[in-house]
């Protein structure tokens, strides 16, 4: 399963009505009883995150994170771009699919991924993918 940005910003960040189940599904991957992909659209995002609110510190716990609880960063490549450009022209610029999500939501295709485990319900609007909420994740 692909794991958005969104899950280690909860399971990092302040209390929130996520934070607990972000926090599980990145234990059960790191354990093993979970299996975790990302990109490395993911680490940037949390680079540059935490580096816009200089909390250096904080970035090097989350940035391990991503590291520890999955069993794949993958790369982002050309055609992932192409990709996500298509996927956007299928969407009305309302849907509330960003950029970032259409980017995620191609490479996981690209790799055959069709669950991506986020708190983001853009992507409920992208074709092939099928948005897993953390709070109702089953581990």
């Amino acid at each position: 399963m692909y794991v958005d940005t969104s899950v280690y910003m909860y399971a990092f960040g302040a209390p929130s009505p996520f934070k607990e189940s972000c926090a599980a599904a990145l234990e059960a991957g790191a354990a093993g009883r979970l299996s975790l992909v990302t990109s490395v659209e993911t680490l940037q995002e949390i680079l540059h995150r935490y580096r816009s609110l200089q909390r250096t510190d904080d970035l090097r716990v989350v940035f391990d994170a991503v590291l520890a609880s999955t069993r794949s960063v993958l790369p982002i490549v050309v055609d992932d771009m192409q990709e996500a450009r298509e996927l956007g022209e299928t969407l009305s610029p309302d849907s509330g699919v960003s950029a970032r999500d259409l980017l995620h939501a191609a490479v996981a295709r690209r790799h055959g991924l069709s669950q991506i485990l986020s708190t983001d319900s853009g992507f409920d609007a992208v074709l092939g993918i099928e948005r897993v909420d953390p709070r109702e994740l089953k581990i």
